[in-house]
């Protein structure tokens, strides 16, 4: 596979890409991999997002199991015969919620929970420490809106899926996520102009985790970077928020000073192959 960091590598998952098995959890100097200050941030301030999300009654994990994770299996199918490769993995929740027969999860930093049964490779999305077509599904979830460089990101999604492969991006939806408010009769009012990127330096997840530099781009610019990636987009799906399950759950529809609605959608899935 090359020079690129390993770290708690078990089993044999993706053996063509020629991975070894660590003998430690010593954290290997990374190699290769365009990392810069959104490394940073998510190296330092990631474990307390993830640690909201192992918060049976908090609301990241609510959102994760009522939109991510059911609509990320629905869109894949059956994954027990598959490779696997998540780019952004966290903790691995995700490659535990496919099961496939061989996964491998990268991130610019090694988390806490990340289970031995996988393989954990530190590395960089813009820049994969693998060689070309070692994975028949290639999934980002809830990843490329925190760095400028996502068309570099997607090339790379792209080369390293296998062809007749699958490639998933998940990532909130740009319309709705920060770019206006909540009013009273649950309308989402749009207090941005939506017609052009621009980037929010000082983003707290949830209110809380941060701050994170969020990067908006309008739905178009991530379907034409998977177009020109040369991959074929077979279906986009938005997810919307049940706000009467969701006040069941909490009592109300805000949360700290976030107000949710479920008029607008929430997330945003997008995926294609590689012909």
């Amino acid at each position: 596979m090359g020079e690129y960091c390993q770290i708690r590598q078990h089993g044999s998952a993706m053996k063509r890409a020629g991975t070894t098995r660590c003998k430690s959890n010593e954290i290997m100097p990374l190699t290769g991999a365009a990392c810069g200050a959104d490394e940073s941030s998510w190296s330092y301030r990631g474990a307390a997002y993830i640690e909201r999300t192992r918060d049976q009654n908090g609301e990241s994990f609510v959102l994760r199991e009522l939109g991510l994770k059911p609509t990320l299996q629905q869109m894949l199918g059956d994954c027990s015969a598959k490779r696997v490769l998540d780019i952004g993995c966290a903790d691995g929740w995700l490659l535990d919620v496919l099961n496939p027969k061989e996964g491998v999860g990268c991130d610019i930093r090694h988390f806490d929970g990340f289970r031995c049964c996988w393989n954990f490779v530190m590395g960089d999305a813009r820049g994969l420490p693998f060689p070309s077509r070692i994975a028949d599904v290639t999934i980002s979830s809830l990843v490329l809106m925190w760095f400028p460089e996502y068309k570099e990101a997607i090339q790379e999604m792209a080369r390293v899926c296998e062809v007749d492969g699958v490639v998933v991006i998940a990532i909130m939806q740009p319309y709705f996520y920060r770019t206006g408010d909540v009013d009273e009769y649950d309308n989402f009012v749009v207090s941005r102009n939506l017609s052009r990127p621009f980037v929010l330096e000082e983003l707290r997840i949830a209110g809380e985790v941060g701050p994170f530099a969020y990067h908006y781009r309008p739905m178009p610019d991530y379907l034409n970077a998977c177009i020109r990636a040369g991959l074929r987009i077979e279906e986009v799906r938005d997810w919307h928020l049940d706000l009467g399950d969701y006040v069941r759950r909490f009592g109300s529809a805000m949360r700290g000073s976030i107000r949710r609605t479920g008029k607008v959608p929430m997330y945003s899935f997008i995926k294609c192959r590689k012909d």
